[in-house]
């Protein structure tokens, strides 16, 4: 099924001139705060802020070949740091003049910055960059075309050329132990755009799901913000043996309407899109990783 992407809520902060001093709040969900001060009023430890800042990363690709670049956010999952998950798009954009997806130019000038080190050195922050195949189809990326294939496809699975001291992968959870309907909360993490710098965290609603993996991994529909910069933000639910504790269970992709069965659509309820990370998540090209 084809989308039909809001262009203020592509996810993608665009490093240029002309973005915005704000990001656009697209749905009812405008509460963002610092991680910090938001997980306290929502109850959170600060054990689980810490595994969120070890866990957490910007991405960024300055594209200076094509003017194209972007930032967005990347997670560890499942007990390896030596690679990370975010959005295809985040490494690959459509042409200025044809229009057509590629690589964001130079390639091998993305890299990352932990959620940990902004947290504490801003700007200052070190940078990693990621591995780049000489053949670049050998990359984990469930679409070459993320900006007109399935939004469940915008997935990928990079490598970081050395890893990051301290960095900690988030457990991925028991799908069968978590209740998960429409109306229950889900938890959203992801860096404050336009800098990117500023981990924050806001508390929603599920407007819509799909497990079955009909289509892709799986379809979670919200009604968090989700403007310019929130794309690969994480979904979370509450651990039901603590509370206090999160588990994730999706990451963001983007807005959307006339997805899935949460239609038709509607800019006042709004239409984040989050891709639920089940099995299906993590296979690319037809393997599992």
């Amino acid at each position: 099924m084809r989308r039909i992407l809001l262009a203020l809520a592509t996810g993608v902060a665009l490093l240029c001139p002309s973005l915005p001093a704000e990001a656009a709040i697209i749905g009812p969900t405008d509460d963002w705060k610092p991680l910090a001060q938001g997980a306290r009023a929502l109850g959170i430890s600060n054990k689980m802020v810490n595994r969120i800042l070890a866990a957490g990363l910007e991405v960024m690709c300055p594209g200076s070949t094509h003017d194209n670049g972007g930032v967005l956010n990347g997670w560890f999952l499942g007990g390896d740091t030596s690679s990370f998950y975010t959005n295809a798009h985040g490494v690959i954009d459509i042409g200025r003049t044809d229009h057509k997806a590629n690589f964001i130019e130079p390639l091998d000038q993305c890299g990352v910055k932990s959620y940990r080190d902004l947290a504490a050195n801003g700007a200052k922050a070190t940078p990693y960059p990621i591995s780049v195949p000489e053949n670049r189809r050998q990359m984990e990326l469930a679409s070459f075309e993320p900006q007109s294939d399935s939004p469940m496809r915008d997935r990928a699975k990079l490598r970081l050329l050395r890893s990051i001291a301290g960095a900690q992968a988030l457990a991925l959870p028991d799908f069968d132990n978590i209740r998960l309907a429409v109306g229950e909360e889900v938890i959203l993490v992801s860096l404050k755009p336009p800098m990117m710098r500023e981990p924050e965290i806001q508390s929603c609603h599920i407007q819509s799901i799909n497990m079955s993996g009909r289509i892709g991994p799986g379809q979670l529909f919200t009604d968090c913000d989700n403007g310019f910069g929130n794309s690969a933000g994480l979904y979370f639910v509450r651990d039901p043996s603590d509370p206090t504790m999160l588990l994730p269970i999706a990451l963001h992709e983007g807005s959307h309407e006339r997805v899935g069965d949460h239609q038709p659509w509607d800019a006042s309820k709004n239409t984040a899109l989050g891709i639920m990370l089940g099995r299906g998540f993590f296979a690319f090209g037809g393997k599992a990783s």
